[in-house]
């Protein structure tokens, strides 16, 4: 009796060791298993080199800091917290974080805060990306026609030193006053050196009558020349690629 006792407990001890083993285990694979994805709740796209930026929070900040969710940190035009996008129950919304250079929405600059719905524009400084929900909280923004207004091809200048994009309207005036669209306080750079503008021909660079010159593709520009996606415009020390 006593040995069976003695070989009843041996086994008991092992069995049991061995299923609290295999529970375990399972418990494990079950956590990695099933853990939860975390879904795309929208993206950013960067108008410069159309790279993504995917959102999965309900509130992400957007800044030239370390610590900001989406760290800007190439752009000097940024604050360091510069915005936060958010998701609210009406929909999407950007806040300004009271940042030196502002938020702008399609080209217009926002006070505090303002909603945004798909294809929406948004530029911090001269980082400008373009907006998509996958789903959560807004609709695409629609004309009064009905059609869905697109962004995408919005005409737009490329710094090559950084990859930082400006968003072209009507005319863009370049130069080293602070008056103009694109500032660029180097020597080498007059006040007002060239201008990009739209003309019933389409988009055109002019060089304003500048003793160093503008340079298209590598060439002087004498007068005005139509530009076409991926000319090279060259002012001093720096060079723009246009895109639309």
């Amino acid at each position: 009796m006593d040995a069976f006792l003695t070989q009843f407990d041996y086994l008991v001890r092992y069995v049991l060791t061995a299923f609290a083993v295999f529970i375990l285990l399972r418990c494990v694979f079950s956590l990695f298993r099933l853990r939860p994805r975390r879904e795309v709740m929208a993206t950013l796209t960067n108008l410069a080199d159309d790279s993504e930026i995917e959102i999965e929070n309900w509130e992400t900040s957007i800044g030239r800091s370390r610590s900001c969710d989406i760290a800007l940190r190439k752009y000097n035009t940024v604050s360091r917290f510069h915005a936060v996008l958010a998701l609210r129950k009406e929909g999407w919304f950007i806040f300004d974080t009271e940042s030196k250079t502002g938020v702008y929405v399609n080209g217009e600059q926002i006070r505090r805060s303002q909603q945004i719905a798909d294809g929406d524009t948004i530029a911090f400084g001269n980082a400008v990306m373009k907006f998509h929900s996958n789903g959560y909280g807004v609709d695409s923004e629609n004309t009064e026609g009905g059609e869905v207004t697109d962004f995408t091809n919005a005409a737009r200048l490329v710094n090559l030193a950084d990859n930082s994009a400006f968003y072209l309207r009507t005319s863009c005036l370049i130069g080293r006053g602070r008056h103009c669209n694109i500032c660029l306080p180097m020597r080498g750079i007059e006040d007002e050196h060239a201008e990009i503008y739209m003309s019933r021909d389409g988009w055109m660079v002019a060089d304003l009558h500048t003793q160093s010159g503008t340079y298209l593709n590598g060439e002087l520009v004498f007068g005005a020349y139509a530009l076409y996606d991926g000319d090279i415009i060259s002012v001093g020390e720096y060079s723009f690629m246009f895109r639309e």
